[in-house]
């Protein structure tokens, strides 16, 4: 085994894997009652995949080796590949976060493509649900139409209670729709996407105005870009 396909495969100990995530959780279950057993079932089960690690550890290391040639292979540097294992222990390799967290770990290992790294991508990943990582790959070669409006307040004249009203993305994009206005709020917290007003108009009630009605076009800020294309495999791949 070559020694960075090595030194990669020991940033994190998955011999222990059970013993610290699933082990000392586990124990409890026998000393509660019955109801309370249905509900830690329910808890613990996912902790279960952390199990199996070594196994999609191991062929995510033989993609990694096909991907890279040899020349090109530098040392992992462990604050970009520790976190990332480390989360990735509880993924499913065809989920779109490991998806993510491979990609990060194999460009971290290419000498070619290691500055396209920077080591907060892998909290980035971390921080994202499944359904905002498909958002981010959407919008890599998509704008999102929205429509939102916010009410005034009558006493100090100042929009509030902000709330999408409509957007074009099919529901099909994303496994849990509704939270559609959460996810666009939390990309644009984390400063990877925007949402700049084309044009907007007054609502009005009793010749009052009321609110405000504005159209916008969600996209990439320019962070936003390099972290969605370092997160992504080349085009070609």
């Amino acid at each position: 085994m070559p020694d960075w396909f090595e030194s990669l495969s020991k940033v994190l100990p998955v011999e222990k894997v059970y013993d610290d995530a699933l082990a000392p959780a586990a124990k409890q279950v026998g000393r509660l009652g019955e109801d309370t057993m249905k509900t830690a079932r329910l808890i613990l089960a996912p902790l279960q995949i952390a199990v199996h690690f070594q196994d999609r550890l191991e062929r995510m290391l033989k993609r990694v080796a096909d991907r890279v040639p040899e020349e090109r292979r530098i040392e992992a540097p462990p604050q970009i590949v520790g976190p990332a294992l480390a989360q990735m222990r509880f993924l499913e390799e065809d989920s779109e976060l490991w998806q993510a967290f491979e990609e990060l770990v194999t460009k971290s290992v290419d000498r070619d493509t290691i500055d396209l790294v920077h080591p907060a991508f892998i909290q980035l990943v971390a921080h994202l649900s499944a359904d905002e990582a498909r958002l981010l790959r959407y919008l890599r070669t998509k704008h999102i139409l929205i429509v939102d409006e916010l009410d005034l307040r009558a006493d100090n004249r100042r929009f509030e209670n902000q709330r999408i009203i409509s957007h074009d993305i099919p529901e099909n994009e994303l496994s849990q729709p509704k939270q559609f206005d959460l996810y666009v709020l939390h990309l644009t917290s984390l400063g990877l996407a925007h949402w700049p007003i084309t044009d907007q108009t007054p609502v009005m009630r009793g010749g009052i105005q009321t609110g405000i009605k504005r159209n916008a076009v969600v996209q990439l800020t320019d962070f936003g870009r390099l972290f969605a294309d370092a997160c992504a495999p080349p085009a070609t791949e």
